[in-house]
């Protein structure tokens, strides 16, 4: 008896060590002082200029670790651009920035292209290891795309003609490659000479567009006849299709007559869906009444959809706590909202805050109490750079990469250039 009792005081005791020691790790975080988005903006860039930066070829390693220890020889391409893209848009704080976002763009456009019978595209990576780029001919929307995302930034801060005759080839080629003369839109993937049926995607609906071609639009305004049709042609094949009113949630995938996949029953779903994905696609729409080559009456229809995809969204059962305070879930099965992963992701987060900041201050205090834990939550104080993952206490899970195939610095710098417009 005197044995079991001693047992249970032992494990009472290390159950209130441990809850006191993530107590304590959680007012830490929250005690946190509040920087200026300035300086959230050079101290993410600094962790990879700090630890990644190759001076000789100005270009920067992709896969870092927590600590910013380089744990490969590999330059991603998306990566790069989005390094380049949060080095541009720095240079309104640090005008160093623009000549490292040159660098770094010429590095792209010298390791990370190939080009075949329709112009150039990029490649995944390059080994600066092995001095050999990635080989694969099979092409996805996300890199080709987000491939052009850095340097239409670089081009929006620093307006050169040379920049701007590559982007137009990379764009002229990407259209070849992956656009839908048929039945309008893009395909996901091209591989082997060919568009790939059944590739089709909400997000190869709108990474174009959020990528790249509504920057654009707005900065390469002599050639916004190159952009406008496939901007309007894809917001409204998502507006009419994107959305599936009586479940609240995106539909993500589609056969190529744009039909999206139905799900066979709740535990035989298409797909899981990531409330980052609604918050996207809500601010494509809200974006659109800038777009000054929509009807008014389309700008008023996608503005309403995005105000009700928004609304639907934060009333799921996604947060911890209904003021946003405590950020939201990661997964979700979109037939029976079953939470599937409680973890919680730093880009869904800043998709959501774009998204907010886009209402016109109808969801102030949400949006302010989701800036607040997104800024004490997942910016490395310690070590710089900012976490992938925290789980549902808010803990962050260090062996995901802080830099990754397409993790550095966009969506963070992207999200604050929003909040200060």
């Amino acid at each position: 008896m005197y044995k079991q009792k001693s047992i249970k005081k032992t494990s009472l005791y290390i159950i209130v060590v441990l809850s006191l020691f993530v107590s304590c790790t959680e007012t830490s975080r929250k005690n946190i002082n509040p920087k200026s988005k300035d300086e959230e903006i050079k101290s993410l860039l600094d962790f990879f200029i700090n630890n990644a930066y190759q001076s000789e070829l100005g270009t920067y390693y992709s896969e870092v670790n927590n600590t910013g220890e380089v744990v490969s020889g590999k330059v991603f391409n998306v990566a790069l651009s989005r390094l380049i893209y949060g080095l541009s848009y720095s240079s309104i704080i640090d005008s160093s920035n623009l000549k490292k976002a040159q660098e770094a763009a010429n590095f792209q456009m010298d390791k990370l292209i190939a080009k075949d019978s329709l112009g150039p595209y990029f490649v995944s990576f390059f080994d600066l290891r092995t001095n050999m780029p990635d080989s694969s001919l099979n092409l996805d929307i996300w890199q080709q795309a987000y491939g052009l995302c850095g340097l239409s930034e670089l081009y929006r801060n620093s307006p050169n003609e040379d920049l701007l005759s590559r982007i137009h080839q990379f764009h002229d080629s990407f259209l070849k490659r992956f656009y839908d003369d048929k039945n309008g839109g893009v395909f996901g993937n091209y591989e082997k000479n060919e568009k790939v049926e059944g590739s089709k995607t909400l997000q190869s609906l709108i990474y174009p567009i959020t990528a790249y071609m509504e920057n654009l639009w707005s900065a390469d305004t002599a050639n916004r006849y190159k952009y406008e049709p496939y901007l309007k042609e894809n917001i409204r094949i998502a507006f009419e299709k994107g959305w599936n009113k009586d479940l609240g949630w995106v539909n993500t995938k589609f056969d190529d007559n744009w039909n999206p996949c139905q799900d066979l029953s709740p535990d035989s779903t298409c797909f899981n869906v990531t409330p980052g994905h609604n918050f996207q696609f809500a601010s494509v729409l809200l974006r659109a009444r800038h777009w000054d080559f929509l009807t008014k009456e389309e700008q008023m229809q996608y503005r309403k959809l995005g105000m009700d995809i928004l609304i639907t969204t934060l009333n799921k059962s996604i947060f911890p706590v209904n003021d946003l305070s405590q950020g939201f879930y990661s997964e979700v099965n979109r037939v029976t909202n079953e939470v599937m992963d409680k973890r919680k992701t730093w880009w869904q987060h800043c998709e959501a805050l774009i998204a907010l900041s886009l209402t016109d201050d109808k969801f102030e205090v949400k949006s302010e109490n989701l800036k607040k834990f997104y800024f004490n939550t997942f910016p490395d104080r310690n070590n710089g750079g900012e976490f992938f993952f925290v789980d549902e206490n808010n803990i962050p899970q260090i062996d995901e990469l802080k830099g990754s195939i397409g993790k550095s610095a966009y969506h963070t710098i992207e999200m604050i250039r929003f909040l200060e417009k």
